[in-house]
């Protein structure tokens, strides 16, 4: 009686398994806009100011004629650790756009400052 429930719980443990697939997720795609949670392939473009207006990657998922919840067109992102740093100052950079080049002109200054008060010599 015992090993047939041993039997019986392995088994089901199993076949839970088996029924988890894991699934391709847009934030390891690499047509995938982190910052605007947008996806890149899908959109429209206005033709008077050139600006480009893309889908939501949510909806281009739950559409089957676009991506679909297969991902027709994922491709993975090899460039994950390049592109995560690179949204985030875009998007600060947009953000606090009056404070950014004051910032940049600081540091260069702080560094010239360093320089001249601590000689390597």
């Amino acid at each position: 009686m015992r090993v047939s429930l041993i039997l019986l719980s392995a088994f089901q443990t199993n076949a839970l398994s088996n029924r988890l697939v894991p699934r391709k997720l847009c934030r390891d795609c690499k047509h995938f806009i982190a910052h605007k949670e947008k996806c890149a392939i899908f959109g429209d473009t206005d033709f008077v100011n050139g600006s480009h207006d893309y889908n939501y990657a949510k909806s281009t998922r739950k559409n089957e004629d676009k991506c679909g919840e297969e991902a027709k067109y994922f491709e993975e992102n090899t460039n994950k650790i390049v592109t995560v740093p690179y949204y985030f100052i875009l998007n600060a950079a947009a953000t606090y756009w009056p404070l950014t080049p004051l910032l940049v002109l600081l540091v260069i200054y702080a560094s010239s400052l360093y320089k001249l008060t601590n000689p390597t010599n």
